[in-house]
């Protein structure tokens, strides 16, 4: 058959029409591959859509508990990989040829690239509803790398309902008292004025409480489950609890909730203070069943990944050779092309002109900067507007002794002289006063720090002049949960929070008034990820080194069983059996007792 009529025959593109099949056919490339040869490898990062037109391939899977089981075949005609099309995601699978196969493979780049070419060609082609969905859910600026939303949803429209009861309510009554008296003609004066107030009061308060419910959601993430409050210029806040680290998830619903599907879900990690609470959660069950089945890809993924390792490792141990004749397909841990890297990275926040003076008084070298970030750390200081705060009044200060410090050598004013030598000394200390407040401010300022390395998360506090220090750290490792807080209007103005990281052991760490908040939470996740996965993979390469150990133990003992003295050979046959030993007692061999025997 040929490929334009493969392609019709697969459900993603059995809409598409004769010319759009014909320049999908452009992109794909024909493969003919051996038996066992590997197609794709559960834990890859696909970038290709398969069609087999040729043969058959056994799919394998390992499931979270690290066992490998065969779960179905493919056929001529079957194809598989759609996910890979739109989104980097790791495969759920391996794909084995059973047979000599014929196959077609179409990349990501290119199909996304005839996407963009052709909006003709997007619009045939049929998603699985799955898919389609996720595609149409939202995209945040604070994702990571590789990181794509599973599941999204604002709180229950009940939570809408509960806060505009009151104002309805009221809003009914006196709409209900002024039909009455404009009926029974007791109203003295132009009523439309009064209408037009009371109904914007109600309309006001309906699109504040509007904005307030569409504003939070809750969004599990292939790394993590977050959950987001804002309520336009006043408040905002986002908890975050890493995916791996859920342990217990608790729905609880009343009679109301069963009846019009919402719930409480109460989602525990390994420390209390890592539990996160969510109220009003539409359809709950389908939630925790994201969450559990994310979460058990997740394990599956890292299974399968420490089971390609030690296969790799014991392949080249023993000098087998493992055949793969596809192109390259990503492999966790492997650098990105750099073709990917603009589009996987986050985008970088142009800086404010707070930001930009703060730097250029950074490179005057009169004031620290802010934030320092370099490969191997992040270090953040409190918002510069609470530096600006505290030096206003010994700036004033300032600005108003030294000049009248030096006037006073001209004896001006005149009003002042009377007070003789007093007065310029006096101005002189007051100035002298007032830039050693100033420098206080600026050290105190500075030597607070918050720091994120690539392994441990670090709060400094100290005082100027070392009349108080204080050093806390933790391992990434430890880390349940991390959330953030603007708290107030003035907060939201210059973009400025507190960020709570909550570990396992006792005590919090609190980064206080940092900027950017959001910013700060997304950096110390994206380190914990980057933590946790050289964990994995540093446990993984010890259990590698354990094996090549025992293989090298086992040669050794191997070895010594062929060339010790008394070590039987294979097939020999063994000694005779050990003699008799007289016991002292007259039971020798030829005894009729022998209880005294030894054995050898």
């Amino acid at each position: 058959m040929d490929l334009v009529s493969r392609l019709r025959n697969t459900p993603l593109f059995r809409f598409v029409s004769f010319d759009g099949l014909s320049i999908l056919a452009t992109i794909a490339r024909e493969h003919k591959v051996d038996e066992g040869a590997l197609l794709c490898r559960q834990a890859d990062l696909g970038t290709h859509f398969f069609l087999i037109d040729e043969g058959e391939a056994i799919i394998q899977r390992v499931d979270e508990n690290g066992f490998q089981r065969p779960v179905g075949t493919l056929r001529e005609g079957d194809s598989f990989g759609v996910t890979s099309l739109y989104m980097p995601e790791p495969r759920d699978a391996t794909v084995i040829a059973r047979t000599p196969m014929r196959i077609w493979t179409i990349e990501r780049g290119e199909y996304q690239a005839l996407l963009k070419s052709y909006p003709r060609l997007r619009r045939e082609v049929t998603l699985p509803d799955e898919l389609q969905a996720r595609q149409q859910m939202p995209h945040f600026d604070w994702f990571g790398p590789l990181e794509n939303i599973v599941h999204f949803s604002h709180r229950h429209w009940l939570s809408l309902a509960r806060a505009l009861w009151v104002p309805t309510l009221v809003m009914i009554a006196f709409l209900m008292l002024f039909t009455a008296l404009l009926a029974l003609d007791l109203l003295g004066f132009e009523p439309t004025l009064l209408l037009v107030i009371a109904g914007g009061i109600y309309l006001a308060l309906v699109v504040w409480h509007w904005f307030d419910w569409v504003n939070d959601h809750f969004v599990v993430t292939t790394q993590r489950i977050s959950y987001r409050q804002r309520l336009a210029f006043l408040y905002e806040s986002r908890s975050e609890v890493p995916i791996d680290r859920v342990q217990n998830i608790n729905v609880i619903q009343d009679f109301a909730g069963s009846r019009l599907s919402y719930g409480t879900m109460v989602i525990e990690t390994a420390s209390e203070t890592g539990t996160l609470y969510l109220a009003y959660v539409p359809n709950p069950e389908e939630m925790r069943q994201a969450i559990w089945g994310q979460a058990e890809r997740v394990l599956a993924t890292q299974r399968a990944t420490e089971r390609r390792l030690m296969s790799e490792a014991l392949s080249s141990y023993l000098g087998i050779e493992i055949q793969e004749s596809l192109p390259h397909e990503w492999q966790v841990g492997d650098e990105i092309p750099p073709e990917e890297i603009e589009d996987l990275l986050p985008p970088e926040e142009e800086p404010t002109r707070l930001d930009k003076v703060m730097d250029w008084l950074h490179t005057l070298q009169i004031l620290p900067q802010a934030r320092i970030a370099t490969p191997e750390q992040v270090t953040w200081r409190k918002h510069p507007i609470f530096l600006l705060t505290r030096m206003l009044i010994p700036l004033l200060i300032a600005m108003v002794a030294m000049p009248l410090a030096v006037l006073a050598h001209f004896d001006w004013p005149l009003a002042l002289t009377q007070w003789g030598a007093y007065y310029p000394f006096g101005m002189l200390a007051l100035a002298l006063f007032a830039f050693g407040w100033l420098a206080w401010e600026i050290n105190d300022w500075g030597n607070d720090l918050y720091i994120v390395t690539n392994d441990r998360i670090i709060d400094i506090e100290r005082r100027p002049l070392f009349l108080h220090s204080e050093r806390r750290e933790a391992s990434l490792g430890v880390i349940q949960n991390v959330r953030f807080e603007i708290p107030n209007p003035w907060a939201s103005l210059f973009n400025y929070g507190c960020v709570l990281v909550q570990t396992a052991g006792r005590g919090d760490f609190t980064f206080d008034h940092v900027g950017n908040p959001a910013e700060v939470q997304a950096e110390i996740f994206r380190r914990i990820e980057a933590y946790r996965e050289r964990h994995r993979q540093q446990e993984a390469e010890r259990r590698r080194r354990e094996m090549a150990e025992w293989f090298a133990v086992y040669e050794e003992l191997e070895g010594r069983l062929g060339v010790h003295p008394g070590a039987a050979a294979p097939n020999q046959d063994l000694p005779p059996y050990p003699p008799d030993i007289d016991d002292g007692h007259g039971n020798g061999p030829d005894g009729a007792s022998n209880g005294g025997r030894t054995v050898l």
